[in-house]
């Protein structure tokens, strides 16, 4: 398995993935099927990376009339399934196929100027003469009928049953205006008519006595002989267009036979471009860039051990100008600047220091959904990102699970480390804070002893502590968060108040912190928790207390 529920849920998959919207059934049913590509599927990863480059160089009105065409294609899987069988259709189901393949004449048309390789899946078919399978006669229109279909016998049923229908209608005109010349009324649409009741005795060939109250007498309008006749032969009529129909529609299912894996074929190319289309809006949307996959099993570096500059450029994490979305909107719309994550991660593990509320967690999860986005041959919200492709993503930032499975904090982050670990095949482990649940003394051994551990591993991992001992492992690639900027410091601390204002000072205190992530040329732990303390107000007293 790629990921779990608690590693999507950290990294935000749900509302990134969101954004990727088809417009079409096949589309939908397309995307309900996508999964990651994992690194012996390099081939099929390129080609889904090529689909949505190829969507992007779309101009705008050709993207917008391909969607259009789009979201009217049919659910066509279930007539090509009775088409396989050779089964009884309905009407409305050769009309999906008539509106399929309309549609799908139009994308043509609308694709023909993309150039190879561009697209080559897509099935180049005679459209018009698959049309005229179901439209033989006249100009091709997108509606269907059966009596487009030019089946003498059926015309000759249908044009004896409107002669029918016809007569039927003028003889009951006949003897509506007979009655009302009789009797200055014509009858009612249930087929009666209502005199007075002194006509209760009346004896007419058209009607008969249906009842009498205290003032009406009702009659019931007798259908003459000729017209029962003609309803019976009207009925026999539509029996025998019934079977003739079925005729009809079995002929056109044999003709669409020998061509039911071409339209499967197309059917899922709509689906294919359906959802190039919809990565590449996202793609304009974040102007994002097209992930580069780097190669495994390039031997690990140790920490400023030098490497061949091929061997850096072809393994591990090189991100440039990087972003999450949702993290992103969030800064925007309180309307704070966002700051992008820049770094190169060699296989190994990389270790990241900085203040709290520094951008540490961001940081990670940037990193992870990015990886989840390559993998899945999507746009990824960057100047550029280049990746190892891994067979899992895994996420621990302490106490996800606790409240579910009744464990302590320290307890639930246990657990999903040691399930993180025991899984054999490589993973990307994103580690936010490991054993801050616990005392800091056993807490910083287990963070110590989990780094090295990780070292001997071909997993490779970013991990986020304030342990000190943490940056003594040897190996280690450091980063920190560049944290507030000096000038900001010593202008808080020259106009410190002695009654702060929480909320405008932590509103000051996200704008002025730096989020970038840089190397680390020391492997120091950062020391800001107590002027950032002493900024809210915290009394003098506790911050100078020293430990025994």
């Amino acid at each position: 398995m790629f990921w779990d529920e608690t590693t999507k849920q950290a990294l935000g998959w749900s509302d990134v993935w969101a954004q990727f919207q088809t417009v079409s059934k096949p589309g939908q049913r397309l995307r309900r099927g996508v999964r990651p590509f994992l690194p012996d599927e390099r081939a099929a990863w390129q080609e889904s990376m090529q689909d949505w480059q190829v969507a992007r160089t779309f101009a705008f009105e050709d993207a917008k009339a391909c969607r259009d065409a789009l979201v009217r294609v049919p659910d066509l899987a279930p007539v090509l399934n009775l088409i396989r069988q050779r089964a009884g259709v309905r009407v409305v189901d050769l009309f999906d196929v008539k509106t399929f393949l309309w549609q799908a004449r139009d994308l043509q048309s609308r694709l023909e100027g993309v150039r190879e390789p561009g697209f080559a899946w897509w099935p180049r078919l005679d459209w018009d003469a698959l049309l005229r399978l179901l439209n033989p006669r006249g100009e091709l229109v997108p509606a269907f009928s059966l009596q487009d279909l030019g089946d003498a016998v059926l015309d000759s049923l249908q044009e004896e049953a409107r002669r029918l229908e016809a007569a039927i209608f003028a003889a009951k005109k006949e003897q509506t205006d007979r009655l009302r010349a009789a009797f200055g009324k014509a009858p009612t649409r249930d087929g009666l008519v209502i005199l007075e009741k002194k006509h209760a005795d009346l004896t007419h060939e058209d009607l008969r006595l249906q009842g009498v109250n205290v003032f009406e007498a009702v009659f019931e309008v007798i259908e003459p002989e000729a017209v029962r006749e003609m309803r019976a032969e009207r009925e026999r009529l539509l029996v025998e267009i019934e079977d003739r129909e079925a005729l009809v529609l079995e002929s056109i299912v044999t003709s669409l036979t020998p061509y039911a894996d071409d339209l499967e074929n197309a059917y899922d190319a709509c689906g294919r471009l359906d959802w190039a289309l919809a990565k590449a809006a996202v793609a304009q949307k974040w102007g994002a860039c097209a992930a580069e996959w780097n190669e495994c099993g390039v031997p690990r570096v140790e920490h400023n051990e030098s490497r061949d500059t091929s061997d850096v450029l072809r393994s591990g994490w090189l991100l440039r100008t990087g972003w999450h979305p949702t993290a992103r909107t969030g800064v925007e719309s309180r309307g704070g600047v966002y700051t992008p994550l820049d770094m190169r991660l060699q296989p190994g593990v990389g270790l990241i220091t900085g203040p709290n509320m520094g951008g540490k967690t961001v940081a990670l999860k940037t990193l992870g959904l990015l990886q989840a986005l390559a993998q899945h041959a999507l746009p990824v919200p960057a100047d550029e990102f280049r990746f190892e492709p891994v067979d899992r993503i895994g996420w621990s930032g302490g106490d996800e699970q606790s409240l579910v499975s009744g464990l302590s904090s320290f307890g639930a982050e246990m657990q999903r480390l040691a399930a993180l670990l025991r899984e054999p095949t490589r993973a990307l482990l994103l580690l936010d804070e490991v054993a801050r649940t616990t005392n800091p003394q056993e807490g910083e051994r287990l963070a110590v002893g989990l780094a090295q551990y990780l070292m001997t591993t071909a997993h490779s991992a970013l991990f986020a502590s304030h342990f000190p001992g943490v940056t003594g492992v040897p190996g280690l690639q450091g980063f920190r968060v560049a944290g507030l900027r000096p000038d900001v410091w010593a202008k808080w601390e020259s106009s410190q108040s002695s009654t702060p204002d929480p909320e405008r000072l932590l509103a000051e205190l996200q704008q002025a912190m730096d989020y970038r992530l840089l190397p680390a040329e020391s492997q120091d732990v950062p020391q800001d928790a107590l002027r950032i303390a002493r900024l809210f107000g915290l009394p003098e007293e506790i911050i100078r207390k020293e430990g025994p």
